[in-house]
């Protein structure tokens, strides 16, 4: 048997494609970055020798700086203050047995001729002068300097008035409603005793209400 002696032919080998490594990758997309990043970097930049323009705002006016610092006004609900509350409050609800007499016009009279006072202490003068006469009640005036819920608030009016030499009384009161109010008052007077105590309660700035007393 004849034998072949021709040699076999050796099989191709596979070829081996190496991995590209993971640097070479990172460096080159950095350099394409860089390359289009001066690309747009040129394109934005003005061309040589054109002068940028700048716009400056100019300085607001003297008025509208003056307007701007000033504060914002409040409005006018805001802005209105609260009215102002007398010295003291007054309730003119009254017993049946009293009646508020309204303030006399004021008569013009004529200037009297000067005359020489006598040197007299005032303190004993005030004192007399405001202590209550003997008035029968259908002809007297009460006067009543305040009306407080608190009796505090009323004693606190009542020696007010002693220091200027005015005896004052706290009447305790219930009116509708079951509220308790403490009332200071003072008299009965007669309608020119009423005239001289109410100038002297002004003069120290204590109102006063005048109520003519009933039969």
């Amino acid at each position: 048997m004849a034998r072949d002696y021709k040699p076999r032919a050796a099989p191709a080998k596979k070829k081996q494609n190496k991995a590209v490594p993971g640097w070479v990758w990172f460096i080159g997309g950095l350099l394409v970055g860089l390359f289009f990043s001066g690309l747009a970097w040129l394109k934005l930049m003005p061309p040589a020798g054109q002068q940028v323009t700048v716009i400056q705002q100019a300085p607001a006016s003297p008025a509208k700086q003056a307007k701007a610092s000033e504060p914002a006004k409040p409005t006018e609900q805001e802005s209105e203050p609260e009215s102002a509350k007398p010295r003291f409050d007054f309730y003119t609800i009254l017993p049946e047995m009293e009646v508020v007499v309204p303030d006399p016009e004021p008569e013009v009279k004529p200037q009297p001729k000067p005359q020489v006072q006598e040197t007299r202490d005032n303190a004993s003068q005030i004192a007399t002068q405001m202590t209550p006469a003997a008035v029968t009640t259908a002809d007297g005036y009460m006067l009543q300097m305040g009306s407080f819920r608190k009796y505090n608030d009323a004693d606190r009016l009542k020696a007010s008035l002693a220091l200027i030499g005015m005896q004052a009384e706290i009447q305790k009161v219930t009116v509708n409603g079951g509220e308790v109010f403490h009332r200071v008052r003072s008299g009965p007077y007669s309608r020119d005793q009423v005239n001289k105590l109410r100038g002297k309660l002004k003069e120290n700035n204590i109102s006063s209400l005048v109520i003519k007393m009933k039969q």
